[in-house]
């Protein structure tokens, strides 16, 4: 059930007859203010509040208010990133800034043809093509296809212009002088020449003389790793006057000539006795070693037999083993699921009873307005035959 209440005026005052007429009056314009529009209006923007002076002091200079207006070039240090379209404005005032400078210093500037520098009618040409430029912006067509270089790498780029210039100069060379002298040619205005002076004597020359060089040493390496002394004097035989032994090699030298001197008749016997006593203690430790290994071996194969023959009487019941394995596997799952069923059975019953008592509670509910409603009508029937009896009187 809900309660309403409404409230009326008491007093009904009427609007004032001057207020009416300034309502209907056309001296009133009624603006209907879209707030929408207005948010899409003022979006982005702010207030500039540098340089503002609204104080009523008595000064010469201006006072400087709110200005509302869209600006066509960006002012400094305004934080704004320029525009394409901006940028291109800019560069067009300022062109014409200058252009207007220099027209006005054409007009002011006296004649000076003596001294070397840029007169105002240059500066203005200068400012007429400047600006042609920007208004056509044909880079590549202004700078020519020899001009491009690559941003990607700018170092190979230059690398490759100086070698095709360099290939450009070396056959303008080739094809300039029959008599072999160089001509003298002047590079034109812009034009970097590059002259080339090559000796092929001189190059052959110190060409030969490292493989000669390194053929030497290759030789001195060959006969003192694998000749021995021998051959070493006998190479110092043929090249008496080209060598010259360092101390180091000398040093060598020495020492191969005291072990070569060391192998003589005298000792190499009883080097061969000493050699012979020590090859037949090696025999012996061969043989005791052998023993060794084989009596290792033996033990080895013996355990090994002994586990194989206890493994034999347990072969026989390994079957069985194996199947009562799986037989208990079986088992265990099943009573896994028997478990699970248990469980299923547990909250089944544990629903059931809960709707029980659920029902038996709507059952007591249902007995008991059965009996108040049997009561009602008894008490009705009641009534009914208490009128009936005085309606017949």
């Amino acid at each position: 059930m809900k309660d309403f209440y409404v409230l009326t005026p008491k007093y009904n005052v009427p609007l004032p007859a001057v207020f009416q007429e300034e309502l209907c009056s056309d001296s009133v314009e009624r603006i209907v203010v879209n707030p929408n529009a207005a948010y899409d209006k003022f979006k982005d923007k702010r207030v500039g509040t540098r340089g503002l002076d609204f104080s009523d002091r008595i000064s010469k200079t201006r006072r400087v208010g709110y200005e509302s207006g869209e600006f066509e070039i960006l002012a400094e240090h305004c934080g704004l990133k320029e525009t394409p379209q901006q940028k291109y404005q800019r560069l067009v005032n300022e062109i014409q800034d200058l252009t207007q400078e220099v027209e006005g210093i054409q007009a002011t500037a006296k004649e000076s043809g003596a001294e070397e520098r840029l007169t105002p009618v240059l500066l203005a040409q200068q400012a007429a093509q400047l600006k042609q430029q920007l208004v056509s912006a044909h880079l590549d067509s202004l700078l020519g296809p020899h001009a491009h270089i690559d941003l990607s790498d700018p170092d190979g780029a230059l690398a490759r212009r100086l070698l095709i210039q360099l290939e450009a100069a070396r056959g303008g060379r080739g094809g300039a002088g029959v008599d072999g002298k160089p001509g003298s040619a002047k590079a034109p205005d812009g034009v970097v020449l590059y002259e080339l002076h090559s000796r092929p004597e001189q190059e052959k020359f110190t060409e030969s003389a490292k493989v000669t060089a390194a053929e030497d040493s290759k030789e001195i390496n060959v006969f003192l790793l694998g000749a021995g002394v021998r051959g070493v004097a006998f190479w110092l035989a043929l090249h008496p006057l080209t060598f010259v032994l360092s101390p180091s090699a000398q040093d060598n030298l020495e020492l191969l000539q005291a072990r070569v001197n060391a192998l003589d008749s005298a000792t190499l016997d009883q080097v061969e006795a000493r050699l012979q006593s020590v090859l037949g203690k090696m025999n012996e430790i061969a043989k005791h070693k052998a023993a060794i290994e084989d009596a290792d071996t033996q033990n080895k194969v013996s355990q090994l037999y002994d586990v194989i023959q206890k493994w034999d009487a347990m072969a026989t019941s390994l079957p069985q083993v194996v199947q009562r394995l799986v037989a208990v596997r079986d088992l265990h799952e099943q009573a896994m699921q028997f478990g699970q069923l248990l469980t299923h059975l547990d909250t089944t019953q544990q629903m059931i009873n809960n709707s029980l008592k659920d029902n038996s509670s709507l059952l007591s509910q249902v007995q008991q307005t059965m009996k108040d409603n049997l009561k009602a009508v008894e008490e009705n029937f009641a009534t009914l035959d208490q009128r009936m009896k005085n309606l017949t009187k």
